[in-house]
């Protein structure tokens, strides 16, 4: 592993551990703090009362918006001998994710343009939601196509490889029963629940490998 895939290595790691701490705080926190389905009046208090909280949300969306585009190019940068088809498929599809990710945030600007858009704040969640939930079917398949390049992959894992494809179908799964099936709301939300753990610990997974893989392969490098 030269000093540019190590490079890359490190980029991609470290952005995608940022992105879930990020994460953390602006869905985890900011978004279910404000957003309560199916009540406008108390969403729409809600979001005044925590406007400047809601402003930074959106921030943080922003960056990981532009940390997702920087995972797509330093995967593809990092996979690069391995040039076939799924390489570039997994890299576009992450792409394309983020897009929609994109989409999906415009959403919860609206309240924030005009004081009688607050009102609206609930439908404009909820299309958020929407939006993010087609994004997120899209990360899916990229996850599952990221797991066959490194299925295919000399350095990485076979197992890191499982989980990937693991995380991706349960996201598939997950995002594909509130988009095509929203009245399966209950029983979503308890498939979600189950599958949450394999969904979140693919990716962290293997951001984690790509730091500890490029790290140690720097030292053996200084080593030499």
């Amino acid at each position: 592993m030269n000093n540019e895939y190590r490079k890359w290595g490190l980029i991609t790691g470290n952005s995608l551990l940022i992105m879930a701490l990020i994460a953390g705080f602006t869905y985890g926190y900011v978004h279910t703090s404000i957003y309560i389905p199916n009540d406008s009046e108390l969403t729409a208090k809600l979001l005044q009362e925590n406007i400047m909280i809601y402003k930074m949300g959106i921030f943080a969306w922003v960056i990981i918006i532009i940390l997702d585009i920087i995972v797509s190019l330093g995967l593809y940068k990092f996979y690069l001998d391995d040039k076939n088809l799924i390489s570039k498929l997994s890299s576009a599809l992450r792409i394309l994710y983020t897009i929609v990710l994109a989409i999906a945030v415009a959403q919860l600007v609206f309240p924030l343009i005009e004081d009688s858009e607050v009102a609206k704040s609930l439908s404009y969640f909820e299309k958020f939601e929407r939006v993010w939930a087609l994004g997120l079917i899209i990360f899916g398949f990229h996850l599952l196509t990221l797991s066959i390049v490194c299925f295919k992959s000399e350095i990485t894992p076979q197992l890191l490889a499982i989980f990937l494809s693991l995380g991706g179908l349960c996201y598939v799964i997950v995002n594909s029963l509130k988009t095509f099936f929203p009245s399966l709301t209950e029983g979503t939300k308890i498939i979600e629940n189950i599958l949450i753990t394999p969904m979140a610990l693919s990716e962290l997974s293997f951001a984690i490998w790509l730091i500890v893989i490029s790290l140690r392969m720097k030292r053996l490098s200084s080593a030499d």
